[in-house]
């Protein structure tokens, strides 16, 4: 990498159907910003949290089972469940994100509002499912339209957990989500990722429009 710091995007995001291996990006873009800007602030974070003690953090495991204090996922209503989501998104953009922002520091996530459309829409047409994500969208909208990476597989990298039908059905519901954000001036770049991870990596520093450098990893095989 050049001596010369390149031109770090400030907010990027990345989305995809579970198993597109946006998390292992999402990784290596943040290890890029530290190594090429090492003293400038970043933010990088899962999406809705992955610290604990925050709202996030804990409405990941009670998404997941994992809060003992919570009630089960299946107990739950779908709809409801996504709006804690929401509440989440909300706390770290408040918190988190627009304070970082604010310092002119840099923001990377992994997931985005996307997400919540996109499985929203599994259970839900789509005017109720734009009625849940506005009240989230109406706090981007007093930041900088993100950079955002939509990484597209062909097939997902859980299989395990994610049929081929329930794949295409998300993709599905995120083309309609990547199209209305097109459609309103956001800058979305779709990478493909069936080949080597370092393929997609150089893949996502092109749509970013910064120099390119070497990732010592196999494949994405065993990665998401």
């Amino acid at each position: 990498m050049s001596l010369q710091q390149p031109a770090l995007p400030p907010f990027v995001i990345f989305e995809g159907v579970d198993g597109a291996g946006k998390t292992a990006l999402a990784r290596l873009l943040a290890e890029y910003y530290r190594t090429a800007a090492p003293d400038d602030e970043l933010y990088f974070d899962n999406f809705p949290g992955s610290i604990p003690g925050t709202l996030g953090e804990w409405v990941y495991r009670a998404h997941h089972g994992l809060a003992v204090d919570s009630p089960r996922p299946a107990d739950m209503a779908g709809p409801a469940l996504q709006l804690l989501h929401v509440a989440a998104h909300v706390d770290t953009i408040l918190n988190r994100i627009t304070p970082m922002l604010q310092r002119g520091g840099r923001v990377i996530l992994d997931r985005y509002w996307w997400s919540t459309y996109a499985d929203s829409r599994r259970m839900l047409a789509p005017d109720k499912v734009w009625s849940i994500v506005g009240a989230e969208r109406a706090f981007w909208r007093d930041l900088p339209a993100p950079r955002a990476l939509y990484i597209k597989r062909n097939q997902s990298l859980k299989s395990d957990e994610i049929d081929s039908a329930t794949h295409r059905e998300i993709d599905d519901y995120y083309a309609e989500v990547v199209a209305y954000e097109v459609a309103n001036g956001v800058e979305v770049h779709q990478v493909r990722n069936d080949g080597t991870l370092n393929d997609a990596f150089q893949a996502v520093l092109a749509a970013l429009r910064l120099p390119p450098t070497v990732v010592a990893q196999p494949s994405l095989g065993t990665t998401e």
